[in-house]
């Protein structure tokens, strides 16, 4: 079987956000979507608007005449799934299969790979609220590719017609690629929570805090677009200045002792990012760590922070 798209059946087990927006995307591409799958009913009309194809509440059925699978399940029944179509004889020799989970390793299709099938993983570093916003979402995005080398080829020619840009993720690095992948989107969204419960504590709802962080939040992306995350930082951690920091520190104290830690933290982290951006030396960079520290040298289990 040649790893190219064109004339290849393709089938999507899973008719949630990701899944219905790939098959929709392949599908308007002219590439052949040959059967949707899903164990709710509700699920699969709601595919009807986005996939002219086949559907189907028996997973098999839509696996077995598939040259591609697409597993868009939830994590957990990825390996479950996998397996069922292993049952039924949904593998064939050659044919591909890809889960879409960006924590999970392909270890989990490993029943497919006894079964003759070549296996990997394409996960869109993305995130997506509505079928809607994945369809809009996907082109211009980044996405993980693991497998070996015959699979990474398919990959990359899937990832270039939906739009995207294939990066390879080593099968042993998908737990830290997909921890990043969270620290930059579901702690983001912690951190601006974070930020709105400080402006509540001063009586300003956490609509008006939104509103008024916006311009913030974006310009700050802006910055990271056009100078990188290191030289986009500001602020008095960036400049070496102690005395709104200690403001900052004696506020917390006083108003939110419970919000303190997690300040410090953070900004322990920023110490080191400052220090790479070479606005403050390395005096100036400790002495801002034990600031956030409370002043103790002894605690062995942060000296990370300093390089």
């Amino acid at each position: 079987m040649k790893t190219t798209l064109p004339g290849k059946k393709i089938a999507i087990i899973g008719a949630g956000k990701v899944g219905m927006a790939i098959g929709h995307i392949l599908q308007r591409k002219g590439l052949d979507i040959s059967a949707v799958a899903s164990r709710s009913r509700e699920s699969l009309d709601r595919a009807n608007q986005y996939i002219s194809s086949p559907k189907f509440l028996d997973i098999n059925k839509a696996a077995e005449s598939a040259d591609i699978i697409f597993l868009t399940t939830n994590d957990d029944q990825i390996e479950p799934a996998c397996q069922q179509i292993a049952r039924s004889g949904g593998f064939r020799e050659g044919s591909f299969i890809f889960h879409m989970s960006g924590a999970l390793s392909i270890g989990v299709l490993e029943v497919a790979d006894k079964c003759g099938a070549l296996t990997g993983c394409i996960h869109p570093l993305q995130s997506f609220a509505t079928i809607k916003g994945a369809i809009e979402q996907l082109p211009n995005s980044v996405f993980g590719i693991t497998g070996d080398e015959r699979v990474k080829l398919l990959a990359k020619e899937i990832v270039n017609t939906l739009g995207g840009t294939a990066i390879v993720v080593r099968n042993e690095d998908k737990p830290l690629y997909h921890a990043a992948a969270c620290v930059a989107s579901n702690y983001f969204v912690g951190l601006i929570h974070y930020a709105q419960s400080i402006y509540k504590s001063m009586g300003i709802s956490d609509e008006m805090a939104l509103q008024a962080m916006l311009p913030l939040i974006k310009g700050t992306l802006a910055n990271f677009e056009s100078q990188g995350t290191t030289k986009a930082l500001t602020g008095p951690i960036a400049r070496g200045d102690m005395e709104p920091l200690e403001e900052h520190l004696n506020a917390f104290e006083q108003r939110m002792p419970d919000k303190k830690k997690l300040y410090c933290e953070l900004g322990k982290y920023v110490t080191q990012v400052a220090l790479e951006k070479g606005t403050v030396n390395e005096d100036k960079q400790k002495e801002l760590f034990q600031l956030f520290q409370g002043g103790s040298h002894e605690q062995e289990s942060d000296s990370k922070y300093l390089g």
